[in-house]
Parts: C-alpha cells; structure tokens; sequence
C-alpha cells in the first residue's frame, strides 16, 4: 500500500512540474510576441533636403529626379527635374521644366498642402508655362540647368509670383493665392537622358 501511495504522489508532482513548465513556456512567447512587435510601433523619421524659401518659409523634399528627352515629332529636347516631399498624409512637389539645348528654365509647376477653410487640408495648383506669361504678366521664372555630368543635374531658378489656378475662395490664407520661390539651387540630381538610353529610337 505504501508503494501504491509513493506511485501516486509521484505522478501528482510529475503532473504539478509539467503544469508549471507549459505555463512558464506560454508566458515565454507572450513575451516574444511583445518584444517582435513593439519595433512597429516607432515612425522612422523623413530625411529631408532644403530647397528653397516659398513666400518666406523653408522648404525641403524628400525625393528627387530628373529626366531628359526628345519630343518625336518637334525633336524639342526638355529636362524635367521634379523635387517631391512627402507628408505623412499626401504629398508636395516642385517641377521645373528646362529647355534642354539652351538648358533655360521654360515652365513651373508646384504644388502644396495648405490648409482651407473650415478645417483640414487641400492641396494647391501653381503653374506657369510660355503660353500663360500674356495672361500673367506679374508673373516671372528665370533659371539655368547644367547637364554637364551625364547622370546628375545641377541647377537653379526663381519663380515669382505664381497664381493658384483653381480653389482660390477655398483657402484658409489669401496670402497663399500667390507664392514666390526664392533662392532654388540644386546639384547632384539623378537624371536619366533617354537619347544616351534608347539611342536613334526617340530621333
């Protein structure tokens, strides 16, 4: 009988041990669980390149391209740099379009997130190309490019005076209706020439 009772009281500790062992094991991969997924939770900050002023405040992208071609059948050459920043909601951007013989700043097309009235936020149409200057006559862009290195562009411009096209009544601050660039200076932009990459094919 005593046998018997050691037999028993062995396997009531054997059963306690396992017991013990699995809760310890599931409070283990709670604890991984926790460990792996508290990373996700931190927001990786946006590095980002200054610019140029726009009506008196900084502003700076996120990203930035260019890309040069020729027109098929005009055979104009145009270099496009584009200069983005992205928000955590939506996105900005400055592109500036260079005649690509004369490397002469021809056209501006911005646009931003600003906000409008009776709360959040819009985004804002700025743009000035030749056919518009008889239209806007208070409205001026200047600004070289050198594409002297064959895959980074550097450059600078000045716009002035640039009218929102479309949404006027909609914003928050009249003052943001019209917008000045000032100061744009920009070098090692990574560019491609689609001539140097598709050869005769674009001629």
């Amino acid at each position: 009988m005593k046998t018997y009772a050691s037999l028993i009281l062995l396997l009531l500790l054997a059963t306690s041990c396992k017991e013990n062992t699995q809760d310890t094991s599931a409070q283990n991969e709670k604890t991984d669980v926790v460990t792996k997924e508290a990373p996700t939770k931190s927001k990786t900050k946006k590095s980002t390149t200054y610019l140029c002023k726009i009506n008196g405040k900084d502003w700076s992208y996120t990203k930035a391209s260019g890309i040069v071609s020729r027109h098929k059948k005009t055979k104009k050459r145009t270099a496009i740099i584009t200069f983005t920043n992205k928000l955590d909601k939506g996105s900005e951007s400055v592109q500036l379009t260079y005649d690509g013989d004369s490397y002469q700043l021809e056209s501006a097309s911005i646009q931003l997130r600003l906000p409008k009235k009776g709360g959040g936020m819009m985004t804002a149409f700025y743009q000035m190309f030749p056919d518009m200057r008889e239209r806007y006559p208070e409205s001026d862009i200047s600004g070289t490019l050198d594409l002297t290195d064959p895959t980074a562009a550097s450059g600078n411009a000045e716009l002035s005076k640039l009218n929102v096209r479309w949404e006027k009544e909609n914003l928050e601050d009249p003052a943001n209706s019209v917008i000045t660039l000032t100061g744009i200076k920009f070098s090692d932009i990574g560019y491609s020439d689609s001539e140097r990459l598709f050869g005769s094919k674009n001629n």
